[in-house]
């Protein structure tokens, strides 16, 4: 038999049922309980005490909470945890009668938490994934700023997964059942991908079935855990990942775009390098510029442009700057106003915000440049939202809403009056005092006010004896020391005192929702000029970079030459003590687009290697680039295998990560693509490590003809040069001095002659036994060099490459155009084809 809970704890149970994949907080007063299971879970990983309640039955319930002013923290903890919460709010004020209504007013995922603090400059993306006969759809959204897009991606794991870590997504929502691969990183099945009529607005721009469908999918996930309307969602957008460079996870990685290798975080990428934004905007913005670097050269162009007149025009620049420093996180202010969350100190900052923008304006247009005027044209006039706010708001307001003392004195007649009552009661009230003290001859006399018994006066028990009948005292407490007693005349006041505080505590309310709801109506132009600062804010911190570190701009060519003088890797360089940085020269061209590097461990290959990858991709964001001149192709991908490193949640060896990764390269690259393979080959056996090393090379020379640099130990392969093969040789130059290893870190035409390992390790401090018997085996090795084995047939040419009737076939179809009846045809055809 159930036990019998009291009326409170039913009403819990019974949303508790509802949501059953939540911990359910429960507001009761102050607080936000938890009972049952959720209570045991929640205190030990809040490390919060765990109590208990009586509710009714024989043993007290399991019970914990956390102060409801405090809770976002906690909540963010649990959320980061995995877990979703269920935010329980009293819906109806305590009475006298009955129990207080409840019921969940948002349901906290993942992909939904707000940052209260705001000062999370990262997005929060949420995605909900389908799937369809040759595609995956993904639609993504950052709930805190209202970005909403999507993307079609070509039916392959490897490239729905790399989308989905790119965009750092928090949650995926999926039809139930649908993509069971998935299923061990998907948290959130939800069965509803109906079009929603009334957001019409938000789908203007898409038209593929298939994005609009998940679309739908996430929006009505949104609508149903947030329980409230989402005005502030912008217009989705389409995302046309061939409009990028593209770039699987690894290449991101390797380069350290967004996040170092070694500690996982900002410093040290090309993120930390660039960042010099003073907004949370802008900072998202460039962020999102650097992960999907441009492949359109008029787009290129136009980017440089602009930041060369930002470089050109220090003092407007610096007076930009200081501008920015001003603006809060409008994006997610604006959010805020549209959930309904933002309190009093929040609309003094987008105030702020927004006041300045006239003065960025007019900095904008002293430039007297076309394309910064164009920008500065698109800010839209919100005076009347300032206005509204500097009138309405006191200066420094609390951050409740709910406790009166938000609205400045003249901006409401009936709050002017209800405030009048209030501080002219106070003086009545000290006059009373004083005229008790005079009749009563009681010298110690007060009056008080406790929420209990109200106003009082208090006489301390030794004065008792001086209080007469005729006085017209009612006895209202006793305490162990005083007594405590009303008249009919403090009655009176005591009414209209309570009356007007709570009169007016409720109409400051109300006169601050009436103001939240008007600013409501300009959510999206509020979002449009947060999206213009953002862009001005990217240019500014790119030019601030660039002419600081002298950078230059980089001109672009289609006859695959990549041609730097004295390139730099700017990290490093920025790290490193002034003057030290040693700058190469690079030259690739058509003829030789492979470069085959050789050279001592720690002699500066990978460095190079990687510095040609940062300065194509600084170049294609739109900023100047660390050299004093570079003419570059504009790659339409980018694919790397630097350092080594086994998967051991896949059980794949650093051999077989290795063969995946080059696969990858091999299988996609195209001419415009950029290869960067460092010393391919090494986690296996000599020989077959050469020999691959070789063949790929071979391969990406006769048939793929990108620009590629490729670093070995292999010496031996540096013999492919003569072949005139399109290949290259240049090497890490080094010196012994005084039988000391010297690094140079120049990168000179020509073969390296040696490896120098046994020099690195000595200077590893390696014992000198073994220093000595590596140089005696390395003799003996030398005398029966490795080149002897290499036959004239190994040197020779790479076969040419055929291509079957299939795959010429195959390269001629469009698999997003085909229907279900064309593809079987298709298959009947192949069929055929391989048969003859």
């Amino acid at each position: 038999m159930k036990p019998k809970y009291s009326p409170m704890m039913m009403q819990y149970l019974s949303i508790k049922e509802e949501n059953q994949d939540s911990i359910v907080m429960f507001r009761l007063g102050d607080f936000y309980e938890m009972f049952f299971d959720d209570a045991i879970m929640v205190s030990k990983e809040l490390e919060i005490a765990l109590t208990g309640k009586n509710a009714g039955a024989p043993e007290r319930v399991p019970m914990c909470g956390v102060p409801f002013h405090s809770a976002s923290g906690y909540i963010q903890k649990l959320v980061d945890n995995g877990h979703r919460v269920a935010i329980v709010e009293q819906l109806t004020e305590p009475g006298k009668r009955g129990i207080v209504e409840r019921g969940v007013v948002q349901i906290i995922t993942p992909g939904t938490i707000f940052d209260e603090s705001l000062t999370n400059n990262k997005n929060n993306y949420i995605a909900a994934l389908e799937e369809f006969d040759f595609t995956y759809t993904l639609a993504f959204c950052d709930i805190t700023t209202g970005e909403f897009s999507v993307v079609n991606i070509e039916k392959k794991e490897k490239l729905l997964l790399n989308q989905l870590e790119t965009m750092a997504v928090k949650e995926i929502v999926t039809l139930p059942n649908q993509i069971r691969e998935f299923d061990d990183i998907l948290s959130s099945p939800f069965a509803h991908d109906n079009y929603n009529e009334k957001y019409d607005k938000i789908f203007s721009k898409i038209n593929d079935l298939k994005q609009i469908k998940t679309a739908s999918l996430l929006l009505n996930y949104l609508l149903d855990t947030q329980k409230r309307e989402l005005e502030h969602l912008q217009i989705i957008e389409e995302i046309n990942n061939e409009d990028y460079v593209r770039m699987d996870l690894y290449t991101k990685k390797a380069l350290e775009l967004t996040s170092s290798a070694k500690s996982n975080d900002k410093y040290g990428s090309l993120f930390w390098l660039l960042d010099q934004t003073k907004t949370a905007m802008g900072s998202r913005m460039l962020k999102q510029w650097i992960e999907r670097p441009l492949i359109n050269q008029e787009q290129i162009e136009e980017r440089l442009d602009i930041v060369e007149i930002f470089t050109n025009h220090f003092i407007q620049r610096e007076s930009i700057k200081e501008i920015l420093k001003d603006i809060y996180d409008l994006e997610r202010l604006s959010s805020r106003i549209a959930f309904g969350n933002i309190n009093a100190r929040d609309l003094k900052w987008i105030s702020s915000s927004l006041k300045v923008v006239p003065e960025l304006k007019n900095q904008l247009l002293s430039l007297d440049e076309p394309l910064i005027s164009a920008l500065a044209d698109h800010f839209t006039d919100l005076s009347h939202i300032t206005n509204l706010i500097d009138q309405a708001i006191v200066d420094n307001p609390p951050l409740t809403v709910k406790e009166g003392n938000l609205i400045k004195e003249g901006f409401n007649e009936e709050l002017d009056e209800l405030r009048y009552i209030r501080d002219h009661g106070k003086q009545w009230l000290a006059q009373f005092e004083q005229n008790e003290r005079d009749k009563t001859g009681i010298k110690g006399l007060k009056v008080g006010y406790n929420r209990v018994f109200g106003y009082y006066i208090e006489v301390t028990k030794g004065n008792l004896s001086l209080v007469k009948d005729e006085f017209n005292y009612t006895r209202k407490q006793s305490l162990s020391n005083a007594e405590r007693f009303v008249t009919p005349e403090l009655k009176e006041m005591e009414s209209k005192l309570l009356s007007a505080q709570d009169k007016m505590i409720k109409l400051e309310y109300a006169l601050f929702t009436e103001i939240r709801n008007y600013i409501k109506k300009d959510v999206h132009a509020i979002q449009d000029v947060a999206k213009i600062i953002a862009k001005i804010d990217v240019f500014q911190s790119l030019a601030m970079i660039s002419s600081e570190n002298s950078y230059v701009r980089p001109t672009f060519n289609h006859n695959k030459v990549f041609k730097v003088v004295d390139g730099r890797h700017g990290v490093i360089e920025r790290v490193m003590a002034q003057g030290t940085y040693v700058s190469n020269d690079v030259n690739i061209d058509a003829a030789n687009p492979v470069m085959l590097i050789t050279g001592p461990n720690m002699g500066g290959k990978s460095t190079y290697m990687r510095t040609i990858a940062l300065i194509a991709l600084m170049g294609q964001i739109g900023c100047f680039v660390p050299c004093s001149e570079a003419c570059i192709p504009i790659f339409d991908q980018i694919f790397t295998r630097i350092g080594a490193s086994d998967d051991l949640i896949s059980g794949q060896s650093t051999f077989m990560v290795e063969m995946l990764e080059a696969n990858n390269a091999l299988r996609f690259a195209t001419e415009n693509s950029l290869i960067i393979f460092d010393e391919i080959g090494r986690g296996t056996a000599t020989f077959d490590g050469m020999a691959i090393a070789q063949a790929m090379i071979e391969y990406i020379a006769a048939k793929i003809k990108c620009i590629t640099l490729f670093s070995t130990h292999y010496h031996e392969l540096t013999f492919l040069e003569e072949k005139n093969l399109g290949i290259k040789n240049v090497h890490a130059s080094a010196s012994i001095e005084n039988d000391d290893l010297v690094f140079l870190y120049r990168i000179k035409p020509g073969r390296s002659n040696k490896s120098y390992g046994v020099n690195v390790a000595k200077l590893a401090k390696l014992p000198d036994a073994v220093l000595n018997r590596a140089n005696v085996l390395l003799e003996a090795l030398e005398e029966n060099n490795i080149e002897h084995h290499l036959s004239d047939d190994t040197l020779k040419e790479a076969p040419p490459v055929t291509v079957s009737v299939v795959e010429k076939y195959l390269e001629g179809i469009d698999p997003m155009a085909l229907s279900p009846i064309d593809a079987l045809s298709t298959l009947i055809e192949l069929k055929k084809l391989n048969e003859k």
